[in-house]
């Protein structure tokens, strides 16, 4: 602005990229000689464990390296039939330019589609697709500074003010939690580890002072095969992890995304039987968000002098939701097959595909890729792999502008079950959201006074304006270079709305 009498700088939180970026991973990888040959492949998980992000300013941009490693859990049968398992990893490296440096960036990656090729016995080619959604807010300062009163020359000006909503974003670094217990395995005289899973499921998730406070459980689920059977024993363990952030106060809207980086398996024979023990290693990613609020200047005007003034669209983002939440699904789907099988094993992947704004109501939408591990009558394990909708709606109230979205998903699977020509899934799903409004408002860039001219001053003369619909009193008074009080206190008005008004006297 140019006028010298007052300036006030407010601070606000933009969004300054939100792209999704694919990339290709391939590995060769040689299994060891204590690890049972592949004969057959039944299905392969993949799961993306981030490790590092680079930021760096070029000629043609910021450039942005990020990488880390995805590890693979490998389901195959051997030569024998016998159903087996084991754990896999590879690094992976992605580069991006982004259009300006973000103050906060967050890279959410994920697997979009994995194969497994056996090439020999104890030799499998792994190709991943991960897909990278790259979203990083900026901090940007908005200085005014404009003359509202200078008793020198009796100038007035007078402003608009708009109540802006912005954010204030603190993320944290990773955080692990190891949990090490056993298994209940009862009396069991022999007892062999096949299939292992754990689920970290974060159920509260709250802002205290410096902190992230996480409440939720690990899930832990190991197939084991007993003198020819196969069982399923399970363990729930409680996490109760404070994570700390800086710049977290109560208040704020808070949420976290957790993952399970690594789940190890060993047993032991003692007196009572085989014990089964595991090691657990989680790691925990927080953010908070608070809502704060922006007072801009919208528009400008001199009664005495003309001026010249210059607007901008501004672009802001206000916080709708930031939670982690959940809630409970059934569905069903075709069965691929008419076949009488076994299940003794589901692996759920949940993806959020897209948010869609419906009314006062926010649409997550997305597919729970299932994979089924069953024995047939004849013995032989299959897999059978399923994509099962699903939608979820979460309250927003009134929403001006667009709304932008981040969502991940983990899932507790309570029970699958073929009836019929279906598969029946029931799961408890564990959604960690954050939705955003964005909103365009129109604010005064710059203000220059001519000085030297003035406005020509007819006291003798008497106006008389007919207010139309849509008229507001500052842009009267803006027109006729006069103020909003006095044309109030002229015509006794006691509000700016001059709706049902037939006349105004200036």
């Amino acid at each position: 602005m140019n006028t010298t009498d007052k300036t006030k700088n407010e601070h606000l939180c933009s969004l300054c990229c939100d792209t999704t970026i694919t990339h290709d991973v391939s590995e060769e990888f040689t299994l060891p000689d204590y690890v049972n040959e592949v004969r057959r492949v039944l299905t392969t998980r993949a799961q993306v464990l981030p490790e590092s992000k680079y930021i760096a300013d070029t000629q043609g941009g910021v450039s942005l390296d990020f990488g880390g490693t995805i590890t693979y859990f490998v389901i195959y049968t051997d030569d024998e039939g016998k159903l087996c398992s084991t754990p896999l990893s590879s690094n992976y490296e992605a580069t991006t330019v982004l259009k300006s440096r973000p103050s906060e960036l967050f890279i959410d990656t994920v697997p979009d589609s994995v194969t497994t090729r056996v090439s020999a016995p104890r030799r499998l080619t792994i190709k991943t697709r991960l897909r990278s959604r790259i979203f990083g807010y900026e901090e940007s300062e908005i200085c005014e500074s404009i003359a509202q009163k200078s008793s020198a020359d009796e100038l007035f000006i007078e402003r608009l003010p708009i109540a802006v909503k912005t954010l204030s974003v603190r993320s944290s670094s990773l955080q692990g939690v190891k949990i090490s217990e056993r298994l209940d395995t009862g009396a069991l005289p022999s007892l062999r580890p096949v299939l292992c899973d754990a689920n970290v499921i974060l159920n509260d998730v709250k802002a205290s002072n410096g902190a992230i406070c996480c409440r939720g459980e690990l899930r832990v689920s190991c197939v084991c095969e007993s003198e020819g059977e196969l069982l399923t024993l399970s363990r729930v363990c409680p996490v109760y992890e404070d994570v700390e952030l800086e710049g977290a106060s109560v208040g704020d809207s808070a949420r976290a995304n957790a993952r399970c980086v690594s789940l190890s398996i060993s047993s032991e024979e003692g007196e009572g039987g085989v014990q089964i023990f595991f090691d657990a290693v989680c790691e925990l990613e927080c953010e908070a968000l608070r809502v704060c609020e922006a007072t801009l200047t919208k528009d400008a005007y001199s009664t005495r002098h003309p001026m010249d003034t210059k607007h901008r669209e501004l672009e802001a983002y206000s916080l709708l939701v930031a939670s982690n939440s959940s809630f409970s699904l059934n569905e069903s789907v075709k069965r691929r097959s008419k076949e009488n099988l076994e299940i003794i094993s589901t692996i759920l992947e949940p993806v959020c595909e897209k948010c869609d704004l419906k009314g006062e109501r926010a649409v997550l939408s997305g597919r729970l890729c299932t994979s089924i591990i069953a024995k047939n009558e004849g013995g032989e394990f299959i897999c059978e792999s399923y994509d099962v909708p699903f939608k979820h709606e979460l309250e927003l109230g009134a929403v001006r502008g667009d709304i932008i979205s981040r969502a991940s998903l983990s899932a507790s699977l309570v029970s699958a079950k073929y009836s019929d020509d279906k598969l029946i899934l029931n799961a408890e799903l564990y959604p960690s959201v954050e939705i955003i409004e964005r909103s365009s408002y129109t604010i005064l860039d710059s203000a220059t006074l001519k000085k030297d001219t003035e406005y020509k001053s007819d006291a003798s003369c008497v106006r008389v304006f007919f207010p139309k619909d849509g008229d507001i009193l500052w842009e009267i008074a803006k027109r006729y270079h006069t103020t909003v009080e006095k044309i109030k206190n002229d015509n006794a008005l006691e509000s700016d709305s001059v709706d049902g008004v037939k006349s105004i006297i200036i």
